[in-house]
């Protein structure tokens, strides 16, 4: 079978199970609807590991993307999310704009702008360090970071430029011949700023900067 055909075929049931799990963990554990949302965000990044092995395409790789952007659209603005708990619209919107992200790096990997590695690193770390990140602020984030306007917690914060920093040191250390020191300053620099970007982006357009940023410095430093 055509691998752009299998990456299609995985891509289709890999969004039904993601939802479906946040449902049934919403539904039947009692989890919050801010711990759902994650949980999807978190999974929908794992379609990046169909997206590298399957698709040589871009017309067929960009149809994962496209399709996660019209469903969660259709949760958003059809309120279809508030049957499942999820009725805070403004933060939901934040499900729409991480699709458009990884649009945005498919094209970008395709035109060879960018290198995979480089988008890979940028949704997971956006995937996993965000998604973690609000999960501990949420549960653990009484202390805010000391700055008018921001609501962002210590332990979220902290938690992103750990998580981030891991995603990049994993990155780079297995993919690159870079030295050991090399690596891990980079990798340093790109949690911290990662962390800087979601914090200061309101309205959950941090889904759309902080891989920006990263595809930047990753860009600037490889």
């Amino acid at each position: 079978m055509n691998s752009n055909i299998l990456g299609l075929a995985l891509s289709f049931p890999f969004l039904a199970l993601v939802i479906l799990a946040g449902i049934l963990l919403r539904r039947y554990a009692s989890v919050s609807s801010e711990a759902m949302r994650k949980f999807v965000h978190i999974g929908v990044s794992n379609w990046w590991f169909i997206e590298v092995n399957f698709f040589t395409s871009l017309s067929y790789a960009l149809v994962g993307p496209i399709l996660f952007i019209i469903l969660n659209s259709l949760f958003t603005f059809l309120n279809w999310g508030k049957a499942l708990g999820m009725d805070d619209k403004k933060r939901n919107y934040g499900l729409i704009y991480f699709p458009i992200s990884l649009l945005v790096l498919v094209v970008l990997q395709y035109q060879g702008v960018v290198s995979s590695l480089v988008c890979s690193i940028a949704v997971f770390v956006m995937g996993y360090g965000d998604g973690l990140a609000a999960l501990v602020g949420t549960k653990w984030g009484k202390k805010k970071l000391p700055v008018p306007g921001l609501v962002k917690s210590w332990a979220g914060t902290l938690t992103m430029a750990s998580v981030s920093s891991l995603v990049a040191l994993i990155g780079l250390a297995f993919f690159t011949t870079l030295s050991a020191p090399v690596v891990l300053g980079i990798s340093l620099v790109i949690g911290l700023s990662a962390a800087v970007a979601e914090a200061v982006t309101p309205l959950g357009l941090d889904n759309i900067t902080v891989p920006l940023v990263v595809v930047f410095l990753l860009g600037v430093f490889l």
